[in-house]
Parts: C-alpha cells; sequence; structure tokens
C-alpha cells in the first residue's frame, strides 16, 4: 500500500474543503479564533511548517502543498504533532492568493525552496515572480513578512530584482544562509538538506511590505 492511502483521515481532517465553501475564506471560522495567520507556500513533507506552528502556537498556519505525497507527509506530520493551529490545502497557491485569501488577513508568507521553474516559458509560475507580487501583496497586512530560501542563484536574484522593481517593499536579512542552527530553534528542512549536501549554497531574505 502506498503511504499516502495509508490513513487518509489525517488529511481529511486538516484539509481546507474549499469544493464547499464559498470565497473568500474566514480564518476565524476555520481555526475557531481570530488571527493573526500565517501560510506557507509549498511545504514540502511539512518539517518547517510543524516545527514552526508548534514555536508559534499564537498564529494560524495555512499549509498549501499540491504535490500530493508531500501533502500528505505533511498532514502525517502536523497531525502526530497534534497540532490545532494548522490547515492545508491542495489548490494552487496562486488561486488562494487571488480568490480565496481575504485581503490583508496575512501576518507571514513563508516560500523555502518553491518551483524556480527554470523553462522562459514557465517563468510565471514562478511564485516570486513580477506577475505574482500583488498576489502576495493582496493578502499581506501592512508591514506583513515575505520569508524566502532558495538554492538556485538566478531565481534568488530574480526575487530580489522583482522586489525591488515593484517597489513597496523593504528587503532585509539579504544574504547567503548558513546552515540552521538547532541550538537557536531553527530546523533543516528536506530540500535544504538535500541541497547542503549537494554543496548548493542557500541564499534567502526577509520581505516587509510598506503600509
Amino acid at each position: 500500500m502506498s503511504p499516502h492511502k495509508e490513513n487518509p483521515e489525517e488529511a481529511q481532517r486538516l484539509r481546507i474543503p474549499l469544493e464547499s465553501l464559498q470565497p473568500p475564506l474566514d480564518w476565524a471560522e476555520l481555526f475557531g479564533r481570530p488571527g493573526p495567520n500565517a501560510i506557507e507556500i509549498g511545504t514540502g513533507n511539512g518539517i518547517f511548517l510543524a516545527d514552526e506552528a508548534a514555536r508559534r502556537p499564537d498564529l494560524n498556519f495555512l499549509g498549501i502543498e499540491r504535490d500530493k505525497l508531500f501533502y500528505w507527509k505533511m498532514c502525517r506530520r502536523v497531525a502526530r504533532a497534534e497540532l490545532g493551529n494548522v490547515r492545508t490545502s491542495e489548490e494552487d497557491a496562486t488561486e488562494l492568493l487571488a480568490r480565496w485569501l481575504p485581503e490583508h488577513s496575512v501576518e507571514r508568507i513563508y516560500c523555502f525552496f518553491s518551483d524556480p521553474w527554470h523553462k522562459r516559458r514557465h517563468a510565471a509560475r514562478r511564485v516570486l515572480s513580477p506577475e505574482n507580487l500583488p498576489l502576495l501583496e493582496r493578502v499581506l497586512v501592512a508591514g506583513g513578512e515575505l520569508h524566502f530560501k532558495t538554492d538556485v542563484g538566478w531565481y534568488f536574484n530574480l526575487a530580489v530584482t522583482a522586489l525591488r522593481r515593484r517597489g513597496g517593499w523593504e528587503l532585509i536579512e539579504l544574504a547567503r544562509r548558513p546552515p540552521p542552527d538547532p541550538a537557536k530553534g531553527e530546523v533543516l528542512t528536506n530540500f535544504e538538506r538535500k541541497a547542503r549536501e549537494a554543496g548548493s549554497e542557500v541564499w534567502g531574505f526577509t520581505a516587509r511590505l510598506n503600509g
């Protein structure tokens, strides 16, 4: 039996049933409490999401992952950690940002090691593309933060350039990133571990949306 079919109840319990709802989503209704709210775009197997949600119980987290196997692994990890402040979705992130998430309702967006979409014709699919920055701005509150990491140097440069050209963003902590320090509560995700084992440098930044 494939692992993502072992216990689908875990995924269903955490999954937001968009097919039975109407946009925009009501964060307070989903979590049984008001924000602050955060989203992770591309959770992978959920290592960062589960750790950050446990470390920040004050935040409501929405984990977004399109890959079926990663999605199930993420839900299993969150369920085993018994985290009540996490909900999940398999919907395309741009669709959620454009239609489903209320305007100016998110304090933090995490985007770590997302697909850089190497082919030019797929450029608009990158989370940090000029086309998608307005969607991030739509859901972030004034002063909200975008946290980004990648091991693809040209994608890092393109993301920084797109934010600077767009304007309205303050780039902070813009640098090559050292390995996470467990003593500081930092975790090494599966994607970052593979990147570092392959000898790749990891770059990242925090960008704050000006009010």
